[in-house]
């Protein structure tokens, strides 16, 4: 019940009053939402629809690709930040990609939340699965200049607009824009999370560790990201 009420009312506050089954579509579309996510979000949507508003949702269901998950190297990710003058935005995709947020959570992370100390931060996770995550030391430098110079911001949130906090098509244009400008492969916000879990997995943090860092309710869904761990295979051979 609490991803039924929270899938609906995260659609009705982007949608019009009157809004229509194109509004819906172009909606889900906008959302960069992965395959699975996009087909739970139509179902639940649908049911809605159906229920209040007299009509379905008959748009086709996202193919869901089997296919293991994209990692960023850390290379291709300088080539893009490189590419980005507003450190605001340099900040929110260092975040998905050294503490593994997802792309709603970065735009609604608070000053407060923030733990200079211990290079931690809390994170309000999807469904009231709340978590702490890990900050990255050069990340948590760059996040404490940059709250210096906003420190006379009033906004709780760390990426605010003049009204609230920053939205979540600001951030994805901005990263289609710097791939696009450095010529690196393409890759959304929910890739620069899955390196997140890869690149923990190839230091060889346990993968219950990981779990509980992405925030995954099951081990299950944290395992697949052992299939993508890298391996010097030059070294096994030579140790076997």
């Amino acid at each position: 019940r609490k991803t039924y009420c929270s899938v609906i009312g995260r659609m009705l506050n982007k949608l019009p009053s009157n809004f229509s089954k194109d509004d819906v579509e172009f909606l889900l579309e906008k959302m960069d939402l992965s395959p699975r996510t996009y087909n739970l979000y139509r179902t639940i949507f649908n049911f809605y629809t159906l229920k209040y508003r007299g009509f379905s949702l008959d748009f086709t269901k996202a193919k869901v690709d089997k296919s293991l998950p994209v990692l960023v190297k850390k290379e291709e990710l300088k080539a893009v930040l490189d590419t980005i003058p507003n450190i605001k935005h340099k900040l929110g995709i260092a975040l998905a990609y050294g503490s593994g947020l997802r792309i709603h959570e970065i735009c609604r992370v608070k000053k407060h939340d923030i733990n200079f100390n211990s290079q931690t931060l809390f994170v309000y996770g999807k469904g009231g699965k709340d978590r702490i995550t890990i900050i990255p030391t050069i990340t948590a430098n760059a996040l404490e200049h940059y709250l210096d110079k906003i420190k006379n911001n009033p906004s709780t949130y760390l990426f605010s607009t003049y009204r609230d906090h920053i939205s979540e098509r600001s951030f994805q244009e901005r990263l289609k824009k710097a791939i696009s400008d450095s010529k690196t492969k393409y890759f959304t916000f929910h890739d620069l999370r899955h390196s997140f879990a890869i690149n923990l997995l190839n230091k060889k943090v346990d993968i219950e560790t990981v779990r509980k860092l992405l925030g995954h309710g099951s081990l299950r869904t944290t395992q697949i990201y052992l299939q993508c761990m890298t391996t010097d295979l030059t070294a096994l051979a030579r140790s076997v």
